[in-house]
This record gives C-alpha cells, sequence and structure tokens, in this order.
C-alpha cells in the first residue's frame, strides 16, 4: 500500500513541476518579446553618425522588365509614376505587432496616476477657506434664493457607537456632513475617525481637550495645531475649518485660528441634542432651518442615543421641503460663488451709472 501511494506522490510532484517550469517559460516570453523586438529595431536602425541613402520606391515593372530578369533594380521609375514616401531617420519604425513605445506606455501611466491623486487631494485632503472666509465667523452664508442648502455639522467625536450610527444613517441617505473632532478623542478612536474620512465627510477641528478657560496663544496653539496634526496623520487631511468648545469666542482660541486663516464656524440651528429628547431634537432643527443653514449636533462627548434617534426623521422632513445637504466646504464655496456674482452685477450697475453720468455731463438733468 505504501509503494502506490509514494508513486502518485512522485507523479504529482513532477507534474507540479512541469507546470511551474511551464508558467515561468511564459511569464519569461512575455517579459522578453518587447524588449527582442525593440533591441532588434535599434539593431537595424543605421547609426547616428552615418547618413542614410535614400532608396527610390518600388515602381510596378513593365512587361519589358518582365521579361529582363537581370534588369537593375534601382533603374529610375517611368516619369509621371508616383513614388512612395520612403522612412528616414527621423521616421520611427512601424509596430506590427500594436505593441506601444514603452516610454510613452510609462508615461501615459505616470500622468494617469497623477491626475487621479490630484482629484483625490482636490476631493478630500485639502479643506481649504475660500479666501473672503479667512479669519472670519460664520454662522450661515448668503445662497441664490432657488437654492434651499443646508449642512449639518456633528461635534466631540469620534465616538465608539454614535459616530457609527450616524455614519450609516448618513450614507443611507446620501448625506455629507462635517465632523468636528477632539484630539482627545481622536486618538482613543483612531478606526472611527477613518471611517469618517474615507466615506467623504468633510473635516474640522474642535481642540484637543474641550475646556472653555482662558488660555494663552502658546496654549491655543497647542490645543489646535495638535488636534491638526493628529488629524493630517490619521487621514492626510489639512483642515482650516474650526468650532470653539461650547461657542465660547474670547478666551483665546478665535484669536489664534483667525491669525492661522480658518474660518470659525458657529450655527445658525441649534438642535440642543445634548440635553434634548429625540422628538424635541427634530423640532429644533426643522423649526428653525434655513437655506444657508448651519445646523449644529453631536455625535460624541456623551450619552447621544437621543441625536441618532432623530436625525433620520430630521433628514426626511428637510429632504421632503427640497433641502439639499452639503459639507461645509461646499457651502462656503457656494456662498462665495453666489456673493461674487453679486459683487460683478454691482460693478456693472456702477459702471453704468457712472457712464450715464458723464454722458449728462456729470449734472442730473431735470425731468420734464
Amino acid at each position: 500500500m505504501v509503494q502506490p501511494y509514494n508513486q502518485g506522490l512522485a507523479w504529482q510532484q513532477r507534474v507540479s513541476t512541469f507546470a511551474l517550469l511551464a508558467a515561468f517559460s511564459s511569464f519569461t516570453l512575455g517579459v522578453m518579446l518587447p524588449w527582442n523586438l525593440r533591441t532588434q529595431r535599434r539593431a537595424e536602425a543605421p547609426p547616428l553618425s552615418q547618413p542614410v541613402r535614400e532608396i527610390p520606391a518600388p515602381v510596378a515593372p513593365s512587361p519589358s522588365q518582365t521579361a529582363q530578369p537581370d534588369a537593375p533594380s534601382d533603374a529610375a521609375p517611368e516619369e509621371g509614376t508616383p513614388a512612395t514616401p520612403v522612412p528616414t531617420e527621423s521616421s520611427p519604425p512601424a509596430n506590427s505587432l500594436g505593441i506601444p513605445p514603452i516610454k510613452s506606455a510609462i508615461a501615459q501611466r505616470t500622468e494617469g496616476v497623477r491626475v487621479s491623486f490630484q482629484n483625490l487631494e482636490d476631493r478630500r485632503f485639502n479643506f481649504a477657506v475660500p479666501e473672503r472666509f479667512r479669519g472670519k465667523t460664520i454662522k450661515e452664508v448668503s445662497l441664490p434664493p432657488d437654492r434651499k442648502i443646508i449642512a449639518l455639522t456633528f461635534d466631540d467625536g469620534p465616538w465608539p457607537k454614535t459616530t457609527e450610527q450616524i455614519l450609516d444613517i448618513l450614507k443611507e441617505n446620501n448625506i455629507k456632513a462635517t465632523f468636528f473632532w477632539v484630539g482627545a478623542a481622536l486618538t482613543n478612536h483612531r478606526d472611527i475617525a477613518k471611517r469618517v474620512a474615507d466615506e467623504g465627510h468633510a473635516l474640522a477641528n474642535h481642540t484637543w481637550n474641550h475646556r472653555y478657560h482662558k488660555v494663552s496663544q502658546a496654549e491655543a496653539a497647542r490645543e489646535i495645531d495638535r488636534t491638526a496634526d493628529l488629524m493630517e496623520e490619521l487621514t492626510g487631511t489639512q483642515t482650516f475649518y474650526f468650532r470653539p468648545p461650547g461657542g465660547v469666542m474670547d478666551n483665546g482660541l478665535v484669536d489664534y485660528v483667525y491669525s492661522q486663516n480658518y474660518a470659525n464656524i458657529m450655527w445658525s440651528v441649534d438642535s440642543q441634542d445634548w440635553r434634548s429628547s429625540a422628538d424635541a431634537i427634530a423640532k429644533n432643527v426643522i423649526s428653525t432651518a434655513k437655506s444657508g443653514g448651519i445646523v449644529l449636533m453631536h455625535d460624541g462627548g456623551g450619552n447621544r442615543v437621543p441625536t441618532v434617534k432623530a436625525l433620520p426623521g430630521i433628514i426626511k422632513e428637510l429632504k421632503q421641503q427640497g433641502y439639499e445637504f452639503v459639507t461645509l466646504p461646499k457651502l462656503l464655496q457656494m456662498a462665495d460663488d453666489h456673493m461674487t456674482h453679486q459683487e460683478i452685477a454691482e460693478q456693472e450697475k456702477e459702471a453704468l451709472e457712472m457712464s450715464g453720468s458723464s454722458e449728462s455731463g456729470g449734472v442730473a438733468q431735470p425731468s420734464e
């Protein structure tokens, strides 16, 4: 009984060895074929130091030439016969197998990767603030009257369970929000933070310790920069959006973020979810929502079960009212575009008024 087993094992080993050799040979052939073709073309090309002799194009033989096999092959073509273009040193050799030049293929692939990374950076890794909002405090923004846009924001996370539940609700409703992170919570819940970033939500700074007391500029820098550094380390994200704990404006934190060109984000819709039931939270948000508004809610820092319970109803009702939910970076960008259009319109109006005044000699004409 032992001998047949050993024979079978030896046969399996031989088959495996043969298969490995075949696979390796196929791989080697696939790798070397383009290289051999390229080497062959190089070998066939004349040295650059030698001039390339122009070879006359072949022409169709005449009946007399057909009868004379010893006629010279470089005889001049008959007058009026079109000549076929002849490859010169500057013309690349034809690629009969359709294999693209290696350098060209690598360059195209590299450019594609660069564009993809640039798109990712623009979309996720740099939450820049429009210039007009840098070093300013924003509670709400002005938008075109035909748009109903609102931003959901969540403070004090990332937090176990409730942050993930909120992410599930947002994903189900195809909504992106903005999360203001506390550094101390971030360092303890790194995987949750990575999920927030991976799902395309905007990230913002809420200090390291979430304290309200007055701080020196050095302490303010530590509170904010330490959190910013950890956010970038974990998610690759740079953000210039900040919210002071408790909305306190005069303890030194806001002064520091102004100096760093952050946007200091407050709110126009207070859910009061830190002290309210789910029904009260929903009522607080829905009753005060308006286009260009910023909603304050919390995903961490305590018991946020009422917030999780209220969120689906808030989203459903506001969607029925025609609202679109966006992140803070997108909200400020939309506001910046709208304000720019208004400024252009005002400048055009002033120019027309000045033009009319100059035509009348700068003096208002009396009406008849």
